[in-house]
């Protein structure tokens, strides 16, 4: 039996909750890389299941990337950094705590991306892109929405500088990164560090007036100043957030 103590399954779907705990064993190191998982009939009985739930689990964390599936060889926990993307949202935010330093190495990656996306974009910005982006600007400034509405909209925003680029390969990477924040793991750790979206709307609105103005100099400097922002983390630490008074406003 295995030494790892795993609770029964809640949801309708078994082996979906299954998988999410054997990622997360995985992912907090009760699974090391290299290590086989236990058995299929251990893993069956320490979650109260039958083996087939246990096999579709581990045809999930496959699709991860987390594990090698072998027959007759049973499953080898892979090394995260072969993970897919989808993991990337639990390794942030995982066991009620926030990864700062992945984060950190998230935006490193991120901002020369963003930042070449959003140089193309607005140099092939059309007039009706602009009607778009101000959509998006209002939402993100409207303090009567719910945090995670405005942050939506910031996703959304990237989404559309994407599509302004005309370049499917671009339009593909932003949809998959919207996908990685839209994650529970993302929201949660977003919840956590509590911070502003409003921050980024003087910078949206700077961006705005350089394209209206066909400025396209300043418009890249002013994307590049949101991006910056967007991926700063310096200023801010793991700690549970404080309870809102009843009433204030997300």
């Amino acid at each position: 039996m295995s030494v790892v103590p795993f609770r029964a399954p809640a949801r309708r779907r078994l082996h979906e909750d299954v998988a999410e705990q054997l990622r997360d064993a995985i992912l907090d190191g009760r699974f090391r890389a290299g290590t086989k998982l236990p058995p299929e009939r251990e893993l069956a009985a320490e979650f109260r299941v039958n083996r087939t739930s246990v096999r579709e689990a581990i045809k999930v964390l496959e699709g991860l990337g987390l594990v090698t599936v072998r027959q007759g060889d049973g499953a080898t926990v892979r090394p995260l950094v072969e993970g897919s993307l989808e993991v990337l949202g639990p390794m942030i935010f995982h066991g009620g705590r926030i990864d700062l330093a992945l984060v950190g190495e998230m935006a490193e990656v991120m901002r020369p991306l963003l930042l070449e996306m959003g140089r193309l974009a607005i140099e092939r910005c059309r007039p009706n892109d602009l009607v778009a982006i101000r959509r998006f600007r209002d939402v993100v400034a409207d303090t009567t929405r719910d945090r995670e509405d405005r942050y939506a909209a910031i996703h959304e925003l990237f989404v559309l500088l994407a599509d302004m680029t005309r370049n499917r390969v671009w339009q593909m990477l932003a949809r998959r990164l919207r996908a990685l924040f839209r994650q529970a793991p993302m929201g949660a750790a977003r919840e956590r560090l509590r911070r502003d979206p409003g921050r980024f709307v003087p910078l949206i609105d700077a961006c705005l007036a350089a394209l209206e103005a066909r400025r396209t100099a300043d418009a890249v400097a002013s994307l590049q100043q949101l991006i910056q922002v967007l991926g700063d983390f310096r200023d801010v630490t793991d700690q549970p957030a404080k309870p809102r008074r009843k009433g204030a406003s997300r």
